[in-house]
């Protein structure tokens, strides 16, 4: 499923809803506004990428939340459904208006909150906060100006999305004589997602830790802590990277010595994912990295992992 959210994809739904639109039935404005956003909800149901773009002014403007990704022009834009509606997960739209406002006569201007539903139910939903210009031309037809995204107001389960893709499942990795296996999946809340590890080494006793990954809107970025039945603990920040995810985790052993290090997940296929622990140091004493692959079925024997250049 494409992820990127634009504001157009629920524009015409706002339009039909909105209750000083139906106030306003008699001003001709208004019946301008729902015709145009009639011919959107129909032209959007049908997947009709050039019925869309016509709907846009020539220069109209789709814009994301950075302001870097400018789509402009209705060549361009209908080029942008066709790539949207190739998508059999295309997501259902619904959107709640906070305003619509005829600033002047030939001008309005609509703020909201789209939220995007997959067809997938086990996905999360996302949500997007947005503007949007439409104008009149001197026919007397509304067409859309320019929509731009403002701010990602998703919910935990939404900032965790592009993360749950990438775990949620079974995993196991075989290194010389030691087995790690864990399981990923979200919890009753639908806002966390929790995970079992347990490490079973020849001759030893099994270690398990259980680990939870949830979103801190305060700093804006996804956490994760991990507590093992030995008694230590562990927490640390994910960061998306080009070829997976890093995490910087630092925690405390079970007999109070403190350890730190750097992590750095490869997503080599939806079935497969190398793990490389780098920096790991305890108490200040720096350790040698560690190099695992894990997939969704169990490996056969690996080699034992050879420590990594830095």
């Amino acid at each position: 499923m494409k992820s990127k959210i634009h504001l157009a994809t629920g524009l015409a739904l706002s339009l039909l809803a909105h209750s000083s639109l139906r106030a306003q039935e008699g001003s001709p404005e208004i019946t301008g506004l729902r015709t145009a956003a009639a011919e959107y909800l129909t032209a959007y149901n049908d997947r009709d990428a050039k019925a869309i773009a016509a709907l846009f002014t020539e220069d109209g403007e789709i814009t994301d939340l950075t302001g870097d990704d400018i789509i402009a022009g209705r060549e361009a834009i209908q080029a942008h459904y066709e790539d949207r509606f190739s998508d059999d997960d295309l997501p259902l739209a619904a959107v709640e208006v906070a305003s619509v406002r005829l600033v002047a006569p030939n001008l309005a201007i609509e703020d909201g909150t789209i939220h995007l539903t997959p067809t997938d139910s086990t996905l999360p939903n996302r949500s997007m906060k947005y503007t949007a210009a439409l104008v009149k031309n001197d026919t007397g037809k509304w067409f859309i100006g320019s929509t731009r995204d403002l701010s990602d107001v998703t919910n935990a389960s939404g900032q965790l999305a592009g993360l749950a893709d990438d775990f949620i499942g079974d995993w196991s990795s075989k290194v010389g004589d030691t087995l790690i296996e864990t399981t990923f999946e979200w919890d009753t809340s639908g806002k966390f997602i929790l995970g079992e590890l347990l490490v079973t080494l020849l001759d030893s006793e099994p270690l398990s830790s259980t680990i939870r990954i949830g979103w801190d809107k305060a700093r804006n970025t996804i956490t994760w802590w991990n507590f093992d039945t030995q008694g230590g603990f562990a927490k640390g920040d994910w960061t998306r990277t080009e070829s997976g995810w890093y995490v910087r985790t630092s925690g405390t052993t079970s007999s109070g010595e403190t350890r730190t290090a750097n992590q750095h997940i490869t997503i080599d296929s939806p079935d497969s994912i190398t793990w490389t622990s780098k920096d790991r140091m305890i108490d200040g004493e720096m350790l040698e990295d560690r190099k695992m692959t894990f997939a969704r079925q169990p490996l056969e024997t690996q080699d034992a992992a050879e420590p990594t250049a830095e």
